[in-house]
């Protein structure tokens, strides 16, 4: 009974002993906590009208005009256009026809994808070798990824120069009785020739991400194959590969992304005049840009989509392969 009557004076209100009653709290936003949050949503309003303008709007406009053809001057003055799928039947004519702008463009596309894509393999050996240390490591390192941090203009400007008439080249060749051709200047060269300067300028970037997911192995692992008496090639091959496998497969698919968007520095060696109407260099996407300077941008508009809507499911299977021979590995 005792401490029954304990528990009850234990128990009475709190008004009952004099105290007064805990008010409940409120959860409310402080005055700092709300102009943290209007700052943060603020800073990322800017970068989302920017996003709905220059690439939702953009593109949504570009599937609309694809569809759409010319079809006659108004009274007012303004271009009148129909619904019509005659943009793409034009292009189909044109990617079978050798001789039309668009198939030499995506010939010269594919020459520079291709480039690209023989350049992982070469960016992985040459990393896998200066992560080896050999001799001089250090000065080909910063050799490799100097044209990453120097200015286009610049490398192109002397490139120009070394294959130009009178150039460095061109005198050591004169030793020789020769002369070095015109490769900017004649049509079967030109695409080789800037493909060349691509190769050149192209290792830095996927050589320094090769580099640095090699220099994340344990080097347990390495010591151990060592002395295993591993031969260099088994080291690539069945240690070094599987281990930064994530970061090989994200560089093919980068490259794969950019399948019709390969194009070299066209812009930087002719200018956007000089190109306008001359096809021996022209890829898909530098094709696309001349065009804007025109007033018709339905057929560019078509070239754009079509060839989006070949990539998109060959970027999709790429990835589903590469993560099916994923080794899954973790260190």
């Amino acid at each position: 009974m005792e401490a029954v009557a304990e528990q009850k004076v234990s128990t009475a209100p709190a008004a009952e002993k004099g105290l007064k009653p805990e008010k409940k709290k409120r959860s409310r936003i402080s005055n700092r906590r709300l102009k943290e949050i209007l700052f943060s949503y603020g800073m990322l309003l800017i970068p989302l009208i920017q996003f709905a303008i220059f690439y939702i709007w953009i593109n949504a406009n570009s599937i609309m005009m694809a569809f759409q053809s010319f079809y006659g001057v108004a009274e007012d003055g303004g271009e009148l256009f129909i619904w019509s799928a005659d943009n793409f039947t034009r292009l189909f004519k044109e990617l079978s026809n050798s001789e039309a702008t668009v198939h030499i463009a995506l010939i010269n596309t594919m020459k520079y994808f291709a480039a690209g894509l023989c350049m992982i393999p070469v960016s992985f050996l040459v990393a896998y070798f200066l992560y080896k240390k050999v001799w001089g490591f250090k000065f080909f390192r910063i050799m490799f990824f100097l044209p990453g941090i120097i200015s286009a203009v610049l490398f192109v400007a002397t490139y120009k120069q070394l294959i130009s008439y009178g150039g460095p080249i061109d005198k050591l060749l004169t030793l020789f009785g020769m002369n070095i051709p015109n490769l900017l200047g004649d049509e079967s060269k030109v695409t080789g020739t800037i493909i060349a300067y691509t190769v050149w300028t192209g290792l830095g970037v996927n050589m320094l991400l090769y580099q640095g997911a090699m220099s994340r192995i344990p080097q347990e692992v390495i010591e151990a194959g060592m002395l295993d008496g591993v031969p260099w090639w088994r080291e690539l091959f069945q240690i070094i590969i599987p281990m930064v496998w994530p970061t090989i497969s994200t560089t093919l698919i980068l490259v794969i992304t950019s399948m019709f968007n390969s194009t070299g520095p066209i812009l930087l060696f002719f200018g956007a005049g000089e190109s306008v109407d001359n096809a021996a260099h022209m890829t898909i996407s530098f094709w696309i840009y001349n065009q804007t300077a025109k007033a018709n941008l339905n057929y560019p508009a078509t070239v754009g989509v079509f060839f989006t809507l070949v990539s998109v499911p060959v970027v999709f299977l790429v990835r589903w392969a590469l993560n099916k021979v994923d080794p899954q590995v973790t260190y």
